[in-house]
């Protein structure tokens, strides 16, 4: 795990060799991007996403659009199985507060491996920068500022690396980080026009109309977990499931003709007709 729980007591430094923004293309990680941006050149900031396969289809182009807008590097990382197969074959069990695997395998744990893999790019001290907010939840409201990561090593045995992790924004209201987006000339995320929090598109944390929501929206990237859900016997939430939600959402004929007109799209996009 990336948390050592260990504050920097020398508080934060000036000569940071390389800046990572951990983005979700939410407003709060834009938040972190300000500051980061604010205090640090631009060639020495890394702009990292983690798709966890579970994400909205247009936020790996939205995040690229991002870093080259801004001016930063862009590291996109992916699980070799993704949210999907890590369930149907390794956890046989949905994330939950006391076991949140999604964030430890898909986030976490593919991060730290970056980082430990890139020290030689990196450099000798690195600033690892994320948008958490006091008002999120009880958890978050106890986070320190400052404190190592864990990827710092702890001798110069193998090689001379630091690594802090600071969350500038913790103290923030939601709607500072919306007028830095502004800021950034970054246009908010669409899902901001119907949710209240840019996450995967039907976390756990996630109300069930909210879910419901972007079933409607996307019915054919949620129908997989669905059936995932069917085969483990085990729902998305301890009181309901996907499934649930999902004969509450549409009328099944809405969402087939939905889906049969997405396939059909997909097929003269990637087969045009000749003269076209």
């Amino acid at each position: 795990m990336a948390r050592t729980k260990i504050e920097v007591p020398e508080g934060l430094q000036s000569d940071y060799t390389s800046i990572i923004v951990s983005y979700s293309n939410g407003i709060d990680s834009t938040g972190a991007l300000y500051w980061a941006l604010k205090h640090f050149d631009r060639n020495k900031i890394y702009l990292l996403y983690c798709d966890t396969g579970f994400e909205y289809p247009e936020n790996i182009q939205m995040f690229y659009k991002t870093a080259k807008f801004i001016g930063v590097k862009p590291v996109l990382l992916q699980h070799p199985k993704g949210f999907l197969k890590l369930l149907l074959e390794e956890r046989f069990k949905w994330p939950d507060m006391k076991n949140r695997w999604c964030t430890a395998y898909l986030k976490t744990g593919i991060t730290d491996k970056w980082i430990r893999a890139n020290r030689q790019l990196l450099g000798k001290k690195c600033l690892f920068v994320t948008g958490e907010r006091r008002d999120e939840s009880r958890g978050r409201a106890k986070l320190p500022e400052l404190e190592y990561h864990s990827t710092t090593l702890k001798t110069k045995r193998v090689a001379d690396f630091t690594c802090h992790w600071y969350r500038p924004c913790l103290d923030y209201e939601k709607g500072k980080m919306f007028e830095q987006g502004k800021e950034l000339k970054l246009e908010p995320h669409f899902c901001y026009e119907y949710l209240g929090r840019c996450s995967c598109m039907a976390c756990m944390f996630m109300s069930n109309e909210h879910a419901i929501e972007n079933m409607k929206r996307y019915p054919e990237k949620i129908k997989p977990f669905i059936e995932a859900e069917i085969k483990l016997s085990h729902t998305w939430k301890k009181k309901v499931g996907l499934q649930e939600l999902w004969n509450q959402c549409l009328d099944i004929d809405d969402i087939e003709e939905k889906e049969k007109g997405i396939k059909e799209k997909e097929t003269t996009e990637t087969n045009p007709k000749k003269g076209d």
